[in-house]
């Protein structure tokens, strides 16, 4: 075999199989702003990424910036909850979860536990229409 051919067959392999290596090597990031669970100085803060199935944590990012945004990355593609950390290493708040299988960039993660999240208001209203209900059946008088 030519010399030539070597290299040809050579980068005809090398050129097919970079893909199926490189999907192999994807990896997430996750970034926002915690404004609002975090207080000044935003820098005495941590945000870490956990993985939602194996409760392990896949990356760390200390708040240097002075607006209180993060951004962790080289995250392996899962399910993460973020976690903000005061400066005593205590969680103060959590968000999530995110799927980063599909999308491996989130970029607009808003850490605020301050918001009551839809299902509970529609926990809350389900529940004030059953004790509605049966106020009502109780209150109904008999048919003579």
């Amino acid at each position: 075999m030519k010399l030539r051919q070597f290299v040809a067959i050579g980068l005809a392999m090398a050129t097919a199989t970079a893909p199926i290596l490189a999907a192999g090597q994807q990896t997430a990031s996750i970034s926002g702003i915690a404004k609002h669970e975090a207080h000044k100085p935003y820098t005495d803060y941590t945000t870490r990424a956990r993985n939602v199935q194996t409760g392990e944590i896949a990356g760390t990012a200390t708040n240097a910036d002075p607006d209180a945004n993060f951004a962790i990355g080289n995250l392996p593609p899962a399910n993460y909850v973020v976690e903000l950390l005061n400066k005593d290493g205590k969680v103060v708040c959590t968000e999530g979860p995110f799927d980063l299988t599909r999308q491996l960039v989130k970029t607009d993660v808003d850490i605020s536990c301050n918001k009551v999240p839809a299902a509970w208001w529609l926990l809350g209203l389900a529940a004030a229409a059953g004790v509605t209900a049966g106020v009502v059946i109780a209150n109904a008088s008999p048919s003579q």
